[in-house]
């Protein structure tokens, strides 16, 4: 629902840990490939079942000469094939996302790269297959996929942050950082801390047609306090150039973005509701409010932003769960009401009240054919603000009694 600027939307992004259970969103998943969503998706999740964490060795041949390289490398043909548990697991990544995030991972030619192993001597396998785009997609504890040729926003202290692919996970207590690396001059690859302090993350490089370098690092506890964490992940060449940084993907979020930290929760009070579902605002010390939307007694969403990061005349999509689907967003003052159309032709106003709107779609427009198309913002004098259009073919967005089969073991709504 917050419109912020795409930096902040960064950063809070990359803060965001992968489930232990893998259970990931399809676009924290797939953001990674530089694939934009072609509708909003913010809460639909493909389940993906856990990896099993045995115990196996891949042969490493050390030092490569056709590419220079003084780090492990591994022959991706050499490797050992997946069983078809985790080639299952590849081929569901391909299924039930909207349109333009399907990475075309080519499950049949999964391999099991290299077992990390955790302090506590828990394994994790490296699983990676080739994409028909010419990316690649694995599991690493978390996992995702990426295009051949990554593209990353410029933020402030970014170096070619493209070449640097970073996610976090929880794991039995701890955090683990873990990515790849683009760049083939890289040597070495740092992890500094603000107390001053570095970590030289040891690289596996695998060949074509992956052709990156893997890491990955357990935080001690001591990293993960704020005085201690991460807060730069560097690339060096030979000569201790640098050839990439990223930074971004470690700050803190900004302290306006917390709602139960910022707001005046006495002040809480409920501004719309629309069927079972409900926004509530309170007042930010930061300016503007918060908010908090929710399904019956549960939270489905909530977050702050001072009216000045509020950059678009309409931030908002659709939200959908276990027995609703609605529309629901966050406005500025100038827009006087939004007209959301459905394929039938039939049009529901929405008035805002205090800058937002929330609609719970009614049964009647989850079927094929009677679904909600577009959302359109208006000033008072009738120009066109902003827009949005849905995908009415996307499945798992509208909930059913029946589901269908979309391959490799998924089912779901239509």
């Amino acid at each position: 629902m917050l419109d912020v600027e795409l930096l902040i939307q960064n950063e809070l992004a990359c803060l965001a840990p992968y489930d232990t259970d893998l259970q990931d969103d399809w676009t924290a998943l797939l953001a990674r490939a530089g694939i934009k969503p072609a509708v909003s998706a913010r809460r639909h999740r493909v389940r993906v079942l856990g990896l099993a964490l045995a115990v196996l060795v891949v042969a490493v041949v050390f030092v490569a000469p056709a590419l220079g390289l003084h780090t492990p490398f591994v022959d991706f043909f050499s490797a050992k094939h997946a069983p078809k548990r985790v080639v299952r697991q590849f081929a569901q990544l391909n299924l039930g996302g909207p349109p333009g995030l399907n990475p075309q991972a080519i499950p049949g030619q999964t391999r099991l790269v290299t077992t990390y192993h955790l302090r506590n001597g828990r394994p994790l396998p490296l699983w990676i297959t080739p994409t028909r785009k010419g990316g690649f997609c694995y599991f690493l504890g978390g996992g995702g996929c990426l295009a051949s040729n990554p593209r990353a926003r410029s933020s402030p202290g970014d170096l070619n942050a493209g070449d640097l692919d970073i996610a976090r996970f929880s794991a039995w207590h701890s955090r683990v950082i873990e990515g790849s690396v683009g760049n083939q001059e890289t040597a070495k690859l740092e992890l500094r801390f603000a107390d001053g302090k570095t970590a030289v993350l040891p690289l596996l490089w695998v060949s074509k047609p992956i052709d990156r370098a893997f890491y990955l690092y357990q935080l001690t506890r001591a990293q993960e306090t704020p005085r201690n964490r991460p807060t730069a992940l560097v690339a060096l060449d030979k000569n201790g150039r640098v050839l990439a940084r990223v930074t971004s993907a470690f700050r803190l979020p900004p302290s306006w973005s917390n709602p139960n930290n910022v707001s005046n929760k006495s002040q809480r009070h409920v501004i719309l509701r629309s069927g079972p579902l409900s926004i509530a605002i309170a007042p930010s010390r930061a300016g503007g409010d918060c908010f908090w939307v929710r399904y019956r007694t549960a939270s489905i969403g909530s977050g702050c932003a001072p009216p000045r990061f509020l950059t678009t005349p309409m931030a908002g999509g659709l939200s959908h769960g276990t027995g609703f689907t609605s529309f629901d967003a966050q406005l500025k003052p100038d827009v006087a009401r939004v007209a959301l159309g459905f394929q039938t032709g039939a049009n529901v106003t929405l008035t805002p009240v205090q800058g937002f709107v929330l609609y719970n779609i009614p049964k009647t427009h989850w079927p094929r054919g009677e679904r909600l198309i577009e959302a359109v913002a208006y000033s008072r004098n009738g120009a066109k603000l902003a827009s949005e259009k849905f995908n009415p073919h996307q499945t798992g967005l509208y909930d059913c009694t029946k589901t269908i089969p979309l391959g490799a073991g998924v089912r779901t709504c239509p």
